[in-house]
């Protein structure tokens, strides 16, 4: 086991707060997800469950990576303190930020349904498939030329 240095411990908490500033920027988008499509309790859970599982791979990666396999108690105080100062800093606006964007989102997926449905009316309102009728039967009979090889 090597020893860490004043230096390098100080270090390792700063990066802990990093990385509980990330989980709480994770758990927003989960957050922000579940308010835009008003899940239920099953998806909720799903939810959850994604997040605890992230949350535990990304202290494990965290204490392999940076602490060599060492448990330190700071590295989870330091992940505590920076969710905690990113849920008391930055997570309303943050959170709004990703509403809105999952609301365009949503409307700009929501957007060649309704163009459909605009087209639709139009050419109900201008009656055009009365109009187009006569092309409608000509195409809708079988071909001669084909009918004899067995193709309609």
């Amino acid at each position: 086991m090597q020893a860490f240095s004043n230096a390098e411990q100080l270090h390792l908490a700063l990066q802990s707060l990093l990385l509980g500033a990330g989980i709480g920027l994770f758990y927003d988008v989960l957050r922000a997800v579940r308010r835009q499509f008003s899940f239920g309790r099953a998806a909720t859970a799903a939810c959850d469950t994604l997040f605890w599982m992230v949350l535990l791979g990304a202290l494990f990666e965290f204490n392999l990576l940076f602490a060599p396999g060492q448990s330190r108690y700071f590295i989870l105080a330091g992940a505590a303190g920076g969710a905690a100062l990113y849920f008391g800093l930055l997570s309303p606006a943050a959170l709004a930020v990703f509403g809105r964007a999952l609301g365009a989102l949503v409307w700009a997926l929501r957007l060649p349904g309704r163009a459909a449905r605009t087209l639709r009316r139009l050419a109900q309102a201008v009656g055009l498939r009365e109009k187009c009728g006569f092309f409608v039967k000509k195409f809708a009979k079988p071909s001669s030329i084909f009918g004899r090889k067995g193709i309609k």
